[in-house]
């Protein structure tokens, strides 16, 4: 029974795998990338722009919280992200090969584990770019550079880079395992829902949902409306879920939307389980 399970595990990860070089070896991924690290070098030049501004110094894990918790300018590496992902399943002949040789609920798992490995690819890269820039600016050290400030009287309480609730019950790496949650979240269910359209034969619903969804955050960020309004988007970077609460409620905020997050993955999750045993799927033969 042990080797039973082994085996079925390695199947599920070789076919995830499989996929996933497929992906990193596209050329539109390859070229997303690029831009995805040029936008993480424009970041990086604005907030050593601040940092000259005001004077500050920051350690290594305070930048990399700084940057996750604006989202690292979500609109843009959501759009680039999308393109990448506008292809699920990859029309592969591979994954034809799969099905034969395996269950679909077995595809189906390795599918899911796919989309897990390009999200993560994608926070990964992003942290990476972000820390090799910060390098050059940041300053030894592994608490919070805010603090030691207000305690010396050089800046008052309001005017710290970081949010009072983060200083007080989080050290920089444990605030920035914070900041990515939501990121990761909200890029993780975006790819589920192209792949459940996906598997239905429709991905390209699924992108123009979330391409809606991007359109639809840029213009009530820019227009005023006389009520308020919260898209999708809004709950995908830690500061713009905890946007306007009072002191003491932004943890409870970030945690009803993760307890969302989680509804919403095992519910697409749970969709394309049952259904991926009664639809018609077919791939090309492309190499």
């Amino acid at each position: 029974m042990p080797e039973k399970k082994e085996r079925f595990g390695q199947g599920i990860l070789s076919m995830a795998l499989a996929n996933f070089d497929s992906w990193v070896h596209s050329p539109r991924t390859v070229l997303m990338l690029l831009f995805i690290i040029a936008i993480c070098y424009l970041q990086m030049c604005g907030y050593k722009m601040t940092l000259n501004e005001t004077g500050y110094t920051m350690h290594m894990g305070e930048t990399l919280f700084y940057e996750f918790n604006f989202g690292c300018n979500m609109p843009m590496t959501t759009a680039l992200f999308l393109i990448m992902v506008s292809e699920l399943p990859r029309k592969i002949a591979y994954q034809q090969y799969s099905l034969i040789r395996s269950s679909r609920w077995k595809w189906m798992v390795a599918q899911i584990l796919y989309c897990f490995m390009m999200v993560a690819a994608m926070v990964a890269l992003i942290l990476i770019c972000i820390a090799i820039q910060a390098l050059e600016v940041v300053t030894p050290g592994t608490g919070w550079s805010d603090i030691i400030r207000i305690a010396e009287k050089a800046i008052e309480p309001e005017e710290a880079l970081v949010a009072q609730y983060i200083l007080n019950q989080f050290t920089p790496f444990t605030a920035l395992l914070l900041a990515i949650l939501p990121m990761f979240c909200f890029w993780f269910t975006m790819v589920l829902v192209i792949l459940m359209f996906g598997v239905w034969g429709a991905s390209v619903v699924g992108v123009m949902v979330y391409a809606f969804i991007m359109v639809a955050h840029v213009i009530i960020y820019f227009e005023y409306f006389p009520f308020p309004m919260s898209m999708p988007m809004h709950f995908s970077t830690l500061r713009d879920i905890v946007s306007g609460l009072e002191d003491g409620m932004q943890l409870q905020e970030v945690a009803k939307v993760m307890g969302g997050y989680a509804a919403l993955i095992a519910g697409i999750i749970a969709v394309m389980l049952v259904s991926v045993k009664k639809v018609d799927m077919s791939f090309s033969n492309e190499k």
